[in-house]
């Protein structure tokens, strides 16, 4: 039975893959436990799938989700859920990634560096492209999003200075 605890909930997973005939089957079908590195009560984490180059083979052997922050592999993939503690924001940080997200459940304030925010409900998608930007849950309920990044170059400016990722820490 799945706590109903939303920061604490496990997510079934469920993979496939092909038998060596080309039949399509199921993989694994498995619950995983959030990850929480900010501690009880903040934001959690589930990783449900990292690969480390595009294209993908999908004949590879699938590695385990790793209970780290969510990072996506230079040149690679990342899929997982955010799950956004309520009255909790994240601080401002660049990700060296296209993200493609999708609000869940909830409600939940997307800050670019210039000062620009838009709020997002659940049903709401964000293409994210490498922007330096902040998320914050103003709410007293638990914002879930789902998050696909794919690597991507750093951020050119005119000048030819680069951005490059902030990294956060745990």
């Amino acid at each position: 039975m799945r706590p109903t605890n939303a920061l604490s909930a496990s997510a079934r997973v469920v993979v496939t893959t092909h038998k060596e005939d080309g039949t399509s089957v199921f993989h694994s079908d498995r619950t995983l436990e959030p990850f929480s590195p900010f501690g009880p009560g903040t934001t959690s984490f589930n990783i449900f799938d990292v690969r480390s180059s595009v294209p993908i083979n999908n004949q590879e052997t699938l590695q385990e989700p790793q209970q780290t922050l969510p990072r996506v592999p230079p040149g690679g993939t990342n899929f997982c859920v955010t799950n956004m503690a309520p009255q909790h924001s994240t601080p401002m940080h660049r990700t060296l990634s296209l993200d493609y997200c999708a609000v869940l459940s909830g409600e939940i304030v997307l800050e670019l560096d210039g000062g620009e925010e838009k709020t997002f409900k659940a049903g709401d998608f964000v293409v994210q492209q490498g922007v330096n930007h902040a998320w914050h849950n103003r709410t007293d309920k638990v914002c879930k999003i789902a998050f696909v990044g794919i690597g991507s170059e750093k951020i050119k400016l005119a000048s030819g200075e680069e951005l490059g990722q902030t990294v956060l820490h745990k």
